[in-house]
């Protein structure tokens, strides 16, 4: 572990270096480029893995959450968006750690993130595992057509990737996905995945469920719906074209 700390404390000088030069170009006027390679430090770090031979694998999709002002800048510099992904990819190269793919960034809004600030949600994907479910595939032809590429953005802070023909939600730990809020109902809403699109079901829960402020029994959900689960926030994310490409999502 020491050896690695090493690694990440070099990591981190090189980046904010790298990354601040790259996106002072069209931040000159705030502070925003510092503050992005702080938090793209942070979230890489935080999200390093030991794998079982010893490798240690780095987050390859980095979801920037900014306020809407700041967006456009981001969405419109997509240049940049690759130069700070080729950054961290090269970086962490020399460093000794690995990708399961080459790194991506996403962009996220948020009216409740100041201006001059932003927060990184950094995940591992594990996109590519899906090669190797062709067998299954050709084994069950009529089981249900899971979308690709799907997710939660969970309460803001966190992704949820969605994998499975059926994903149970709610508070107890046997959920698929557990969200530990006492608003929740033990067993809360469900998705499933009909006809290539998740469609999400309230399982009678006390607290309701709402898609786009609209209280619902069951909904097919779109790239960007804002779901609340009895007050709790989630967005439905789809990267529908190839990883590389940008793509924005609201929070609330």
């Amino acid at each position: 572990m020491g050896l690695l700390k090493d690694a990440l404390a070099q990591l981190e000088v090189r980046l904010q270096a790298l990354i601040e030069g790259s996106a002072a170009r069209i931040f000159a006027s705030d502070d925003l480029h510092k503050e992005l390679a702080s938090c793209l430090v942070d979230a890489m770090q935080a999200g390093v893995r030991p794998q079982p031979g010893g490798e240690m694998v780095a987050p390859n999709l980095y979801m920037l959450v900014v306020h809407p002002s700041q967006s456009l800048k981001l969405l419109n510099n997509s240049v940049l968006l690759e130069e700070l992904a080729q950054i961290l990819q090269d970086s962490a190269g020399e460093t000794g750690l690995s990708f399961l793919s080459p790194p991506v960034l996403r962009i996220a809004e948020d009216e409740n993130v100041p201006p001059r600030q932003c927060h990184v949600i950094a995940q591992i994907s594990i996109e590519n595992l899906a090669e190797t479910s062709d067998m299954v595939a050709e084994a069950a032809p009529n089981a249900p057509t899971v979308p690709i590429n799907a997710f939660l953005i969970v309460d803001g802070t966190r992704i949820f990737s969605l994998t499975q023909s059926v994903v149970n939600i709610g508070r107890r730990i046997d959920n698929d996905l557990v969200i530990d809020d006492g608003r929740i109902s033990r067993v809360h809403a469900q998705l499933r995945a009909i006809k290539g699109r998740y469609v999400l079901f309230d399982l009678d829960s006390r607290g309701g469920t709402f898609v786009n402020d609209q209280r619902i029994h069951q909904s097919v959900l779109y790239p960007g719906d804002v779901i609340s689960l009895a007050g709790v926030p989630l967005v439905f994310g789809q990267e529908e074209t190839r990883l590389g490409q940008t793509q924005k999502l609201p929070i609330e």
